[in-house]
């Protein structure tokens, strides 16, 4: 169906990265995965089944045999020095993707056994046979079971981003506003009085300002939506003033901001800012779920 041809590229890239990242060692036993010393060996508590977990995320169980296959292919392209910081990225992503499961269940978002297939036979046809589909999924250590989950749970995430970052395609609340940046707050209170005394925001933000970026614009910030800012403490304060109203001294990780909003409007977002803001969203999103979740870890 035309309908599927941009899912199917997408993940075709996706398919195509794995594949970019294997290297010669892709295939090779790995030393822990189903090892049976590793249990114990690890202390992990074990489900009703037997089976040792390494996290739980709202009450569902991550096991040590989904860990290890995770594991093992992230160890397959050979550059992870730090195993345990290598270890930590592998379970936080399977804590991520559970939460992402757990949203779209809420959502009654799903994939159908009919949709996998048809998604699995154009990636065969796409790698010229059969049997160079099969040397690829030995290559990236996937059973043809295992790439069936694993492509199911991308086009879930890709579902679930979709409805999250929607309003990216539509008008956002938009800010106007423009700043200054100094070292001190000192500094900054001492640029406060003499705005309040009635000198011109731009002529002191072309002075003062530590931003390179901005300040020979007069500390203009443009127009952005409340998550395209780097520091989001600034966009907080931007949003709740009316336009003309000045605040500060806003403390950053950069310095001391004197903030000024000069319009607030609903605005299209601009198509070339699309894809970074959904990600931004999507991030945010999924930091909000696990800031809210009950999380378990037992590595």
């Amino acid at each position: 169906m035309k309908a599927a041809q941009p899912l199917h590229r997408l993940m075709l890239l996706l398919v195509l990265l794995l594949a970019a990242c294997a290297s010669s060692t892709a295939g090779q036993d790995n030393p822990t995965a189903n090892s049976p010393t590793a249990a114990p060996a690890r202390n992990l508590p074990l489900n009703e089944a037997g089976a040792p977990l390494v996290a739980k995320v709202n009450g569902t169980e991550i096991t040590l045999a989904e860990f290890e296959q995770a594991l093992a292919r992230q160890q397959a392209d050979g550059l992870a020095a730090d195993v345990s910081a290598l270890e930590a990225s592998v379970l936080d992503a399977l804590i991520e993707q559970t939460l992402i499961e757990q949203a779209a269940a809420e959502q009654q978002i799903s994939v159908t056994d009919e949709e996998i297939q048809s998604e699995i036979q154009a990636m065969v046809q796409e790698s010229g046979s059969e049997s160079a589909w099969q040397q690829w999924l030995a290559q990236n250590q996937f059973t043809q079971e295992e790439f069936a989950d694993y492509l199911r749970d991308s086009i879930i995430t890709q579902r679930v981003r979709d409805q999250v970052t929607q309003t990216v395609t539509g008008s956002l609340p938009h800010v106007h506003a423009r700043h200054i940046l100094v070292a001190t707050e000192a500094e900054a209170n001492d640029i406060l009085a003499r705005l309040q005394g009635g000198e011109e925001f731009g002529v002191l933000a072309t002075t003062y300002s530590r931003d390179v970026t901005t300040r020979d614009n007069g500390g203009d910030l443009g127009w952005f939506t409340q998550e395209e800012l780097l520091e989001p403490s600034l966009a907080q304060v931007a949003f709740s003033l009316e336009p003309g109203q000045i605040a500060g001294p806003v403390p950053t990780r950069l310095g001391y901001h004197i903030l000024q909003t000069l319009e607030k409007e609903q605005r299209p977002v601009a198509p070339e800012k699309q894809a970074d803001l959904a990600q931004v969203i999507f991030q945010n999103w999924l930091q909000s779920r696990l800031d809210s979740a009950t999380i378990e870890r037992y590595l």
